[in-house]
């Protein structure tokens, strides 16, 4: 008779859903916060524990396991403009690789003298789980890089912190001339959270007086961050400034960004608030 420990089987299945909520979010483009996937994750082994109890059996039913995915689904992603996709990409990424370690745990294995299939070790299920993350991560990122996709960004301003969907835009060619520093951009509505109150009243007129005169009220004042034009064209645009500073930490899909600049557009990057920056591809 096998045993198994309790703690052992919430840590693995937790483990396992983390593994597939990040997954989930890599496929779908969405910039979830670890804290509740983690939370959604942990739900899922508490669970996992508690199915397994004589009294709880019942609970091993499919309809229940998966309203129990879509109450993760709700905690990791609850928000989210487009639910029912990441519902579907979260099952079948669960199917898929459920389906890989049942053919790991059979070329190992084999099947038992009654054909019935063998268990599946604990240790099959992490290594298969974490395999299909990774090529899920590795094939997104490439597809992001190649032809352009939305990517989570991070961008940190002191104790600010500001998390965004950016769109990589292989027509994005914006550099800072000066430096070849290449530049994000995003707008207003986004870049001012990462400022105190008196530099973020300045940055809401860039639409009314322009990003010159921004900057030059921001240097009369003294202002401990430093700002800088970075001069643009678009089409049916003639051209102009943008206003752009140096961010103390920028993360690029889970990826650090070094010798970055972040330009702050007078309007929205996004007509339909899919994304709210742009990154060069």
């Amino acid at each position: 008779m096998r045993v198994i420990y309790a703690d052992t089987l919430f840590f693995i299945n937790t483990v396992i859903n983390y593994l597939i909520l990040l997954a989930t979010a890599k496929v779908c483009a969405v910039a979830a916060s670890r804290i509740r996937i983690a939370g959604a994750a942990a739900l899922g082994g508490v669970f996992a524990v508690i199915s397994v109890l004589p009294p709880f059996e019942f609970l091993g039913n499919p309809l229940v396991i998966i309203g129990i995915g879509i109450l993760m689904i709700a905690i990791a992603f609850g928000g989210e403009p487009r639910l029912v996709r990441l519902g579907l990409v979260f099952f079948s990424v669960s199917a898929g690789a459920a389906g890989f370690a049942l053919g790991l745990s059979l070329l190992g294995g084999g099947v038992s003298s009654g054909g019935i299939l063998p268990p599946i070790r604990f240790s099959t299920l992490i290594v298969s789980f974490a395999v299909c993350y990774a090529i899920v991560t590795l094939v997104f990122r490439r597809v992001a890089a190649n032809r352009g996709g939305i990517v989570p960004l991070i961008v940190r301003q002191g104790k600010s912190v500001l998390e965004l969907k950016a769109l990589v835009d292989t027509g994005n060619t914006l550099v800072d001339p000066m430096t070849g520093m290449p530049v994000i951009v995003t707008g207003v509505p986004e870049a001012k959270k990462l400022f105190p109150e008196e530099v973020r009243a300045a940055i809401e007129e860039i639409g009314r007086r322009g990003a010159v005169s921004v900057m030059e009220e921001l240097a009369a004042r003294s202002c401990p961050l430093k700002f800088r034009l970075i001069p643009y064209s678009a089409v049916g645009v003639a051209g102009g400034f943008l206003l752009s500073f140096k961010p103390d930490e920028i993360t690029i899909d889970g990826k650090p960004g070094r010798g970055i600049l972040v330009a702050i557009s007078p309007n929205s990057v996004s007509d339909n608030g899919t994304y709210s920056a742009l990154i060069g591809a």
